[in-house]
């Protein structure tokens, strides 16, 4: 259910959940242990992707592109 990020070595971007997909599943909005989301290529992403939830808030916080 975790997803490790395989182009990061902080340990705040560490076991993340990915909550939702975009871009024909290329992207992942990712939220970390941390409490930060961002949106990061699926392919960096190690682990099963399980999308936890879907939901669109209306907010401009998940358009954090890296």
């Amino acid at each position: 259910m975790f997803v490790q990020s395989k182009d990061t070595t902080l340990y705040s971007d560490k076991n993340g959940m990915a909550l939702k997909q975009r871009r024909g599943t290329q992207e992942t909005l990712v939220q970390w242990q941390n409490g930060r989301r961002r949106w990061v290529n699926t392919t960096s992403l190690q682990g099963e992707i399980v999308l936890v939830a879907e939901y669109d808030d209306g907010s401009d916080q998940d358009q954090d592109v890296i």
